[in-house]
């Protein structure tokens, strides 16, 4: 994918057990394991409460590939609230690698992309 390209991550989620709270964290990793960027549903407000045996259920995440030029990563994480200590229900590294390359942008160095504004004054007399 080129760099800041708009991309979507969809997760299919099936519940095999009756729980109390179903969220869905995910981050993006770099190809040193640090992470870019992670969120999940409990801090975004969209915690799914009492999912049933059979429910199905399909994440989908739009973001723009903001990264600069290398491979990453996605980490995924189903618990029951914001962090994964207390329930962990399923959880996934490297459950997708991509690479981001230059196709479009300004020449740049760094892990992330940040369109510039350079103003130059002459101050000349």
């Amino acid at each position: 994918m080129g760099v800041g390209e708009p991309v979507e991550l969809h997760v299919k989620v099936k519940v095999c057990r009756p729980i109390e709270s179903l969220v869905l964290g995910y981050g993006i990793k770099d190809r040193l394991g640090q992470v870019m960027y992670g969120t999940n549903t409990y801090h975004t407000g969209q915690v799914i409460r009492n999912p049933q045996p059979g429910d199905e259920y399909l994440f989908v995440i739009a973001f723009l590939a903001n990264f600069g030029v290398g491979s990453f990563s996605i980490q995924t994480a189903l618990v029951d609230r914001d962090t994964h200590l207390t329930a962990n229900y399923e959880w996934r590294d490297m459950a997708l690698v991509f690479n981001v390359v230059n196709v479009d942008k300004t020449q740049f160095i760094g892990c992330l992309w940040k369109e510039p504004h350079i103003e130059i004054e002459s101050l000349a007399q």
